[in-house]
């Protein structure tokens, strides 16, 4: 985001409650252009499978995407107009980006490496 100029807001693993229904923690959540109190994207990393749908969880504050990564796979879900998440293929906040590609800089074993890997590989991409 920071390389492409998008501003953004960390949200961290914020909490979000609301009453009458189960409260969820992301590991990560952020907010897209503007810092508001409901983030536009929280991401799960999953590392056991669980009883509870999380997805259900983020319904009542109308968050507009959650991801799910576990093991291999990213996993995006989109609020539609229902009120229901469905799976797409690529981020509404950003079109560009192949989750496919990203799997790759998480896999690496190196956090610095990964991300200045990642940072050159958007801007050889910027430059063609």
């Amino acid at each position: 985001m920071r390389e492409l100029g998008i501003r953004f807001y960390g949200r961290g693993g914020y909490t979000l409650e609301e009453p009458g229904y189960a409260s969820g923690t992301p590991d990560e959540s952020y907010s897209i252009g503007t810092k508001r109190e409901v983030p536009d994207i929280v991401i799960e990393v999953i590392l056991t499978s669980g009883t509870i749908n999380r997805k259900e969880l983020y319904k009542p504050k109308k968050v507009p995407e959650v991801w799910f990564w576990k093991s291999n796979s990213i996993k995006i879900f989109r609020l539609t107009e229902q009120g229901e998440y469905e799976q797409v293929d690529q981020s509404g906040f950003f079109s560009d980006l192949d989750p496919a590609k990203l799997l790759r800089y998480i896999a690496m074993p190196d956090q610095y490496d990964a991300v200045q890997e990642f940072i050159q590989t958007i801007r050889n991409e910027l430059n063609r």
